[in-house]
């Protein structure tokens, strides 16, 4: 039997891809906006039921590193870098509108834009 992968990202929330994508090549990291292709969306951590922060992969692949996207003086997004730092290994959502929560994203928690 083999393993169901999760969806895409972009395939959950494509206007949150979209927008990640434009700004960090606005940050001049391009390739990293690249790696956004490759994310697949995990599901939201569990820690407490308003955590805002949505994995990307699995959580050993979390490394210390993070990337903040701002909006004038308020955080938008910060994204946490994968072990290797070519990549995501989540990212915690602080002021960005997802829209309604999608078919493919049953879990969401009730605070989250």
């Amino acid at each position: 039997m083999s393993k169901i992968e999760p969806p895409l990202l972009s395939h959950v929330y494509p206007a949150l891809v979209s927008f990640l994508d434009a700004a960090l090549v606005g940050e001049g990291e391009p390739r990293l906006a690249q790696a956004l292709v490759r994310l697949r969306f995990h599901g939201w951590c569990r820690c407490r039921p308003t955590c805002r922060y949505l994995r990307t992969a699995p959580t050993t692949r979390a490394a210390n590193g993070w990337i903040h996207l701002d909006d004038e003086d308020a955080p938008r997004v910060w994204l946490q870098l994968d072990q290797d730092h070519a990549s995501f290994a989540g990212m915690d959502i602080c002021e960005f509108d997802l829209g309604p929560a999608p078919a493919l994203d049953p879990d969401r928690p009730v605070d989250v834009w």
